[in-house]
């Protein structure tokens, strides 16, 4: 048998001879919907399965390191056998697992408009993580790099960013913002740092930090408003997220005027770490 895994679908391959030979028969066999049969293909029953169009029975579960969709292949069972029976029954169970747990920063050097994340394990399933800079409020317009590959920006500028994940169920999965911080260059672990958002809500000792949008679907977008650091004219920014299964109903944080750090228990919690920049000052704007 044959386990293929992209995004939040699946397929599942045996041979069909050698089922002919174990005494069952194709056009029995289906997934635990028993509307989706297999296709025959190059001497194959292939069973193929889509989280976001046909979920054929697909399960989602997660043990608080792995997303797992599980599935399996089953005959038609004789409802009217006798109190002996000698006939063969079929369970192959097969899953896509995701684990995606350990943190990754960009090179922000590759492209500083979009910063790209992707993970990928050998068998297993894959996604991508974006950060995204926007110049206006409603994400249409992404803002773009000039000749030297940076961003630049005017101080008190309001600026936008999305952080979207790509290849998991926008149904049952949503994206949720940690903690993003800027720094005055690539170091994210610079101990000269701005917070922007922490503990999943804005940093309320910055009161231009809106959370616009977090832990409600696979897209996450907060703003604020641009500033500079001391001896710097430069802006790095970095954030780290997790995404969390929307049916734990743990995905969104209480944040308010009177906002305190806390730490929620999540069924699910897959990790990454993703930077951006350097968003520059403009010149035109800098009193020497």
């Amino acid at each position: 048998s044959t386990i293929t895994c992209a995004s939040s679908s699946g397929t599942m391959s045996v041979s069909r001879c050698q089922l002919f030979e174990a005494g069952f028969h194709s056009s029995n066999l289906h997934l635990k919907d028993d509307t989706c049969n297999g296709t025959i293909q190059n001497g194959r029953l292939i069973f193929r399965f889509d989280n976001d169009d046909h979920l054929c029975g697909t399960v989602l579960k997660s043990n608080g390191t792995h997303l797992i969709y599980e599935n399996g292949i089953f005959d038609d069972v004789d409802t009217q056998r006798g109190i002996i029976s000698r006939e063969r029954d079929l369970q192959l169970h097969f899953s896509c697992v995701y684990s995606l747990t350990q943190a990754v920063s960009m090179n922000v050097q590759i492209n500083a408009l979009e910063s790209r994340l992707r993970k990928k394990h050998p068998g297993r399933g894959l996604y991508n993580v974006t950060m995204i800079p926007y110049q206006d409020a409603g994400f249409h317009f992404p803002l773009t790099t000039n000749s030297k590959g940076t961003i630049d920006m005017e101080i008190d500028d309001r600026f936008y960013v999305e952080v979207r994940t790509e290849g998991v169920d926008q149904h049952q999965i949503s994206t949720v913002i940690d903690s993003c911080w800027a720094t005055p260059d690539t170091n994210a672990n610079n101990p000269i740092h701005w917070d922007l958002i922490i503990s999943e809500c804005p940093n309320p000792a910055d009161g231009t930090v809106k959370l616009i949008q977090n832990g409600v679907s696979t897209v996450a977008r907060f703003s604020f408003k641009m500033f500079t650091f001391t001896n710097s004219d430069e802006i790095y920014l970095h954030c780290n997220i997790h995404l969390c299964l929307l049916s734990s109903n743990s995905c969104t944080a209480p944040c308010n005027l009177h906002h305190k750090l806390h730490k929620r228990e999540v069924l699910f919690h897959d990790s990454a770490a993703l930077s951006m920049g350097p968003l520059v000052l403009s010149q035109e704007h800098v009193v020497t």
